[in-house]
């Protein structure tokens, strides 16, 4: 096979990758009855997925417990709606630090996406008694309850997010959902 061959399919490959992506993004936000506050999602290379994910892992299997990489991992499945991979490697940089806010917040979400609500408010609020001022756990705590249809809740967590800084994106982001609540709420 000519290299001109190669990279016709290689490119044929990406596209169709890309466009399956791309439905599944539309998908999700179009029959999500909570897309007024789904987030945007987040771009990811998508050719260099399975050699990120195996390098993470081939680093991971040299320092097990490096808080860093894992995270990385972590941060990758979620990336890429993989998110009960996310959740166990998640519960492996818990065992770690039980404390780690950063953590406890991206858990919280991916068990919200994996349709445990009720344990993901829980993860959070464990994250913001760890760290009042973690304003992103704020933001993610106001985001499940909105989401869950737990209004005057959420309604406190975005109102704390913003307190702790109305301006930077976190923040903004804080206002536009409470705004969506309060029209949602008459």
């Amino acid at each position: 096979m000519s290299e001109f061959t190669k990279k016709i399919i290689l490119g044929a490959v990406v596209v169709l990758v890309l466009t399956v992506f791309l439905i599944k993004i539309e998908q999700k936000s179009t029959n999500s009855p909570d897309s007024d506050y789904s987030p945007p999602p987040v771009p990811v290379n998508i050719l260099n997925l399975d050699a990120k994910e195996q390098g993470l892992k081939k680093a991971i299997a040299q320092d097990p417990e490096n808080r860093d990489l894992l995270f990385r991992l972590g941060a990758l499945y979620f990336e890429t709606n993989r998110y009960q991979e996310a959740i166990e490697i998640y519960y492996r940089i818990l065992k770690i630090n039980e404390k780690d806010v950063d953590t406890l917040n991206d858990l919280g979400l991916a068990l919200h996406y994996t349709g445990e609500s009720i344990r993901a408010i829980e993860v959070l609020k464990k994250a913001t008694s760890f760290n009042p001022s973690h304003q992103r756990a704020w933001l993610s705590l106001g985001f499940v309850q909105a989401s869950t249809g737990k209004t005057d809740e959420a309604k406190l967590s975005l109102s704390r997010a913003i307190n702790l800084n109305p301006d930077n994106p976190v923040g903004k982001e804080a206002k536009r959902i409470l705004s969506l609540i309060e029209k949602k709420s008459g």
